[in-house]
């Protein structure tokens, strides 16, 4: 199977000079399937041995990731990338240290102050729960017994409540974000890895709204003359947020179409390689 034709022009334009490219990824619904449980999500199988193999290709191959920092670090497991982590609020350069924002750090009293109100009796809350991922939070509502029920009482309870403690919030595939008011996002995390690189031609992969985010900015860089190309793909499936694809440069099936972009991307840059360097 290959990607799509649109995803595969894209890819092809990182290959056209490798040195100078960037592969920016989102880690899950993108190329670690969607769980229950975050703490059990895991890349799909194959996935870091091409990404390894993409390391040594490319200018850069980063992960951008709602996760904290350390958490998609971790589950990766492969070393010699870049990571950013809580939508942009923790970067971590190549071979760098991680670093919080200031902005960031400064609300963590007042998050804390949002989980002791999370403890509700409405019939709403059950079964919703909080990840508490130092920078942000992520309330999910996965698993409870009556999703529908849950979602309303986090839009019309809880929503309310964060934005009147002067948090933001923001909606994913079953979970309600909640961060620090800061400026900062999956799109200011890819700007700032680029820059602190040089790369000319990035491509992000993800699956989500606040994946877009990385889209847009991507998208506006190159409009600037910041990069030569600058684009995303969005991996879709059944969960697929209203909006998402009319944000994206192309689409693939999900996670599979994910890993399979990643693959068609290793064998191209092999076989210029080969071309370059005939035994």
């Amino acid at each position: 199977m290959e990607p799509s034709a649109p995803a595969r022009a894209l890819l092809d334009d990182l290959v056209s000079d490798p040195g100078t490219a960037a592969l920016l990824l989102d880690f899950d619904g993108t190329l670690a399937p969607i769980v229950s449980r975050p703490g059990d999500a895991r890349l799909l199988d194959g996935a870091a041995e091409v990404i390894a193999s993409l390391r040594d290709r490319l200018g850069l191959v980063a992960f951008i990731s709602g996760r904290q920092l350390s958490d998609v670090a971790a589950r990766v497991g492969v070393p010699g990338l870049a990571y950013a982590g809580n939508h942009g609020m923790e970067v971590q350069h190549v071979g760098g240290a991680p670093a919080l924002a200031a902005e960031a750090a400064a609300w963590r009293g007042v998050l804390d102050a949002f989980v002791a109100g999370q403890d509700d009796a409405s019939p709403g809350s059950m079964g919703t729960w909080v990840e508490d991922k130092g920078a942000t939070l992520s309330v999910h509502w996965r698993t409870a017994d009556d999703p529908e029920a849950s979602r309303r009482w986090l839009r019309d309870v809880r929503e309310p409540a964060a934005t009147a403690a002067g948090l933001a919030v923001t909606w994913g595939r079953m979970v309600m974000e909640v961060r620090p008011p800061a400026a900062l996002h999956k799109g200011t995390a890819a700007r700032e890895l680029l820059e602190a690189t040089g790369c000319r031609r990035a491509v992000h992969l993800g699956d989500d709204l606040t994946d877009a985010d990385a889209w847009d900015t991507l998208h506006a860089m190159r409009a600037a003359g910041q990069l030569d190309v600058g684009a995303g793909i969005a991996a879709v499936g059944p969960g697929t947020a209203p909006g998402l694809v009319e944000r994206a440069d192309a689409t693939v099936e999900g996670p599979a179409g994910a890993l399979t972009c990643l693959h068609y991307l290793d064998m191209a840059l092999r076989r210029v390689q080969e071309r370059r360097n005939p035994a």
